[in-house]
C-alpha cells in the first residue's frame, strides 16, 4: 500500500501541472486570436462601409433612371389617350401631365424633373416627318432631335408623339457620386383615338374648341 501511494502521488501532481499548462496555453491562444480578429476587423470595416455606401448610391441611381423612363412612357400614354371629345391638348393638360410626372418620381423630389413633348406627322406616303407642335415643362430644353428620333416610324398621314424626360439626380450621400447627373429618357408613341385621315397632322394643340393655347 505504501508503495502504491508513493508511486501514485507523482502522476497526480503532474496531471495538475499539465492541466494548468494546457489552460494557460489555451488562454494565450484566445488572447492572440482576439487581437488578430480586431486587426482584421479594423482593415475590413472601411471596405465594408465603402461597399455599402457604393451599393446604395448605385441602386438609387438605377431606380431614379427607371422612374425617368416611366415618366416618359406615362406622359406619352396619357397624350395618346386623348379622345375625340377632347379634340386635342392645351396648356391645362400639359400642366396636369407635369404634376402626374412628378408623382411618378415619388418619393424622389419632382422639382428636378422636366419634359419636352413634340407631335410629329407624316405625309401620305408615311415619309417627310414634320413637327406640328412642341411644348416644354419643368425648365426642359427644346427637343432638337424629334424628327430624327422617329425617322422610319411613319405611317400614311399618321403621327407620332415624342416625349423626352430629363431629371437631375443628386445623391443624398455624395460619397461616390459627388456631382449631379442628368438622366434622360426619350420615347415615341402613337395616338389611339385621333387617327388619320380625320387628323392628318396628329393631335391638335390647342384643342379644336379654342379654349386653350398651346405653348
Amino acid at each position: 500500500m505504501l508503495t502504491a501511494e508513493i508511486v501514485g502521488a507523482p502522476p497526480s501532481g503532474v496531471s495538475k501541472r499539465g492541466k494548468r499548462g494546457t489552460f494557460g496555453r489555451l488562454a494565450a491562444m484566445l488572447r492572440d486570436s482576439c487581437a488578430t480578429v480586431s486587426i482584421e476587423f479594423a482593415f475590413a470595416l472601411p471596405i465594408l462601409c465603402a461597399m455599402t455606401f457604393g451599393l446604395y448610391e448605385v441602386t438609387q441611381g438605377v431606380i431614379t433612371y427607371m422612374k425617368v423612363v416611366d415618366v416618359a412612357n406615362t406622359v406619352s400614354d396619357l397624350i395618346g389617350q386623348i379622345s375625340i371629345a377632347q379634340g386635342g391638348v392645351g396648356n391645362q393638360d400639359f400642366d396636369n401631365y407635369y404634376i402626374a410626372a412628378q408623382l411618378v418620381m415619388s418619393p424622389s423630389t419632382g422639382s428636378n424633373l422636366g419634359f419636352a413633348i413634340a407631335s410629329v406627322y407624316y405625309d401620305a406616303t408615311g415619309a417627310n416627318p414634320k413637327v406640328a407642335w412642341q411644348v416644354e415643362r419643368g425648365g426642359a430644353a427644346v427637343m432638337v432631335n424629334a424628327i430624327s428620333f422617329v425617322n422610319g416610324l411613319g405611317t400614311a398621314n399618321g403621327s407620332t408623339i415624342v416625349v423626352q424626360a430629363t431629371y437631375t439626380y443628386q445623391s443624398l450621400l455624395n460619397y461616390f457620386i459627388t456631382s449631379p447627373i442628368v438622366i434622360t429618357s426619350q420615347v415615341a408613341g402613337q395616338p389611339r383615338n385621333l387617327l388619320p385621315p380625320a387628323y392628318p397632322q396628329g393631335i391638335p394643340c390647342p384643342p379644336a374648341s379654342g379654349l386653350e393655347t398651346c405653348n
